[in-house]
């Protein structure tokens, strides 16, 4: 079964899924506004929408959203929030539950795990030759830049820093006599392939940083030119132990300060300078904008995050599409408790600059006065459509009408447009008026992205050469067996993986119905034989999601057992309905002889059973 991807056993998932309730991982998320019964609603994290149609069920332990068709149990809900695959999302539930995920005897799973291995170990290597040749001769001039950068040799250090000599395969060459394969070097992201195919050193004449993962393990490099070359910087690409947008530079550090607030700034040179000044919060992202994965790892270490962006055109551009990733995000995922405010450096200087200059003191000041997004949008956007004296009314009027629609925060809003009302010259109310016509204006094309990215997500392309049609009285079929838990030996007949459809349905089944009248037969381990099979074009386990969120009526055991065995019998009334018609279609025109006559007597008793079948369904009305 799917459960046992990456070697994990079986009791030690069940266990995972028991202490991780549907309610809790996803009110992370999600804010729910409703409850009727045993489900909560909120608005759906995977798509926009005003009307709440994400639903959980606490007693299913499942959750299905009725407008974009999603649905699962907790594995799959973090697998979707978070882009990450099955195995990941188990170990993330096992971390923030505490329960140990012992060691994987699955063949593939440990093949890759020595592949990992083997890679960090070459990055590790890597830093020690870097560092030792930032304390050779030939780092010279690498330690000259560091002691004009006011850097220590104690900080330089602590972070690992280093040197990579103008050379095409000295790293390589260092590599490889320590036992390290071409295609392990070439997987690592130190280095590019050569016109042979032989990796050719990516760093050359650059200073080194490390990159630690928040386990403090070297997962990749970023190297800075010292001159005035170009590109400034240079950073590993993705790897299998690498991804910039899961991981943010200094986190490693950050994290042991104990502080519920991080410091988001954007250079390496400006987090070793906070972290040497004392101020040892600060982290920095890898060369990409901040992204919604950037967002869930911090949400994991910190309560607040303060946002330092660079004060040229590039740099404000940047903080405005970051915020708007961010106000984005808080109206999708109503439940995001991270706090977010933006500092500005004064008159232009970066963070590295600023406390060298002035210090820490100063710099918390900065940081303490900090200011709310909306805020410093409202500010941004005046400046934006400012040149020199001159004021761009118009221009004014339209971004901060559009930054508006993105706070979802009625009283936070009037408070922006009361200040807008008053540099416009109008009413808070007019201001409204026009923020609530632009967001409906960006609502309906992002509406228009939405539905197309949908109907390629559920309209999915199947990966197993199968049938995918199911009837809605098979898929109920299963929802009940699922539900009956130790009631199951009480059904009086039993289903069987004939009673349904060909193909994926019929896979589903034989994988599931050995489960039931076992604690395995339950609601997960059915969703856990969807594997990714499709039904109807869509995730066979939103199909079955779906189901589950809908089946009701079961209150007790004597009406679940009625309800089963009421729906086993529809689905057999249509398989042998079908061999009925098959059989008489057969007999028509076949030559009389032993062929015929044994189609005759299997056509008699198919209508004989299905005769049963009638009047085991009428006396249960």
């Amino acid at each position: 079964m799917a459960s046992h991807y990456g070697g994990i056993p079986e009791d030690v998932i069940q266990e995972i899924i028991a202490r991780n309730s549907i309610e809790s991982v996803v009110g992370k998320y999600v804010q729910f506004t409703k409850r009727t019964g045993q489900n909560q609603f909120g608005l759906c994290p995977f798509h926009s929408e005003d009307t709440p149609s994400f639903s959980i069920s606490t007693t299913k332990q499942i959750y299905y959203c009725f407008g974009c068709h999603k649905g699962g149990n907790v594995i799959h809900f973090l697998m979707e929030i978070e882009n990450i695959g099955y195995v990941d999302a188990i170990k993330l539930l096992a971390e923030q539950s505490g329960v140990t995920i012992p060691e994987s005897n699955d063949e593939e799973y440990q093949r890759e795990e020595k592949k990992r291995k083997r890679i960090k170990g070459a990055l590790l290597e890597a830093a020690r030759y870097f560092y030792a040749n930032l304390m050779s001769p030939r780092g010279e001039g690498a330690r000259s830049y560091l002691q004009k950068r006011a850097i220590s040799t104690k900080m330089a250090r602590g972070f690992g820093l280093g040197y990579a000599p103008d050379e095409w395969e000295g790293l390589s060459h260092f590599l490889k006599d320590k036992g390290y394969r071409d295609e392990e070097l070439l997987e690592s992201g130190l280095f590019t392939k050569g016109k042979r195919g032989q990796p050719v050193d990516l760093f050359r004449g650059r200073l080194m940083f490390p990159i630690f993962n928040p386990m403090g393990e070297i997962i990749a490099f970023g190297g800075r030119i010292m001159g005035d070359g170009q590109p400034k910087y240079i950073n590993s690409p993705e790897s299998p132990v690498y991804s910039k947008q899961k991981n943010l530079y200094a986190l490693n550090f950050a994290k042991a300060s104990c502080k519920k607030q991080l410091i988001i700034v954007e250079g390496y040179m400006d987090v070793i300078s906070m972290h040497q000044a004392g101020v040892k919060n600060a982290v920095a992202s890898l060369g990409t904008a901040l992204t919604e994965r950037h967002l869930d790892l911090l949400g994991r270490y910190t309560e607040e995050v303060v946002l330092f962006y660079d004060s040229d055109k590039a740099g404000q551009n940047a903080a405005i599409r970051g915020l708007k990733m961010i106000m984005h995000r808080k109206q999708k995922q109503s439940g995001l408790a991270l706090k977010v405010s933006v500092a500005k450096v004064p008159n232009g200087k970066d963070p590295d600059e600023f406390i060298r200059e002035f210090g820490a003191g100063a710099f918390q000041e900065v940081v303490d006065s900090a200011m709310p997004v909306m805020d410093y949008l409202m500010d941004s956007a005046k400046l934006q459509c400012t040149n020199g004296k001159k004021f761009d009314a118009q221009s004014y009027q339209m971004l901060v009408c559009e930054y508006l629609s993105w706070e979802t925060n009625l009283i936070s809003r009037e408070r922006a447009a009361n200040l807008v009302s008053s540099v416009l010259g109008v009413s808070t109310q007019s201001i409204l008026n026009q923020v609530a016509l632009a967001g409906k204006e960006r609502k309906a094309s992002e509406v228009i992205s939405v539905e197309r990215k949908t109907r390629t997500q559920t309209e999915v392309k199947s990966t197993h050469n199968l049938g995918e049609t199911a009837t809605n009285d098979e898929l109920i079929l299963l929802v009940l067996l699922s539900m009956m838990g130790s009631s199951y030996s009480n059904l009086f007949d039993k289903p069987l993986v004939t009673d349904f459809s060909m193909g994926t349905m019929r896979s589903i089944a034989k994988e599931y119905l050995p489960l039931l009248g076992t604690p395995e037969g339950d609601t997960n381990h059915l969703l856990e034989a969807t594997h990714e099979y499709v039904i109807n074009k869509r995730l066979a386990r939103d199909v079955i999601s779906e189901c589950l969120m809908t089946t009701t009526g079961a209150h007790d055991e004597k009406s679940l057992l009625r309800y089963a065995l009421d729906y086993l019998y529809r689905v057999r009334m249509d398989v042998y309905t079908r061999q009925k018609k098959r059989l008489a279609e057969q007999l028509d025109g076949m030559p009389n002889g032993p062929d015929k006559e044994a189609t005759k007597k299997g056509l008699l008793d198919t209508m004989n059973y299905l005769k049963y079948l009638q009047e085991q369904m009428k006396s249960m009305r």
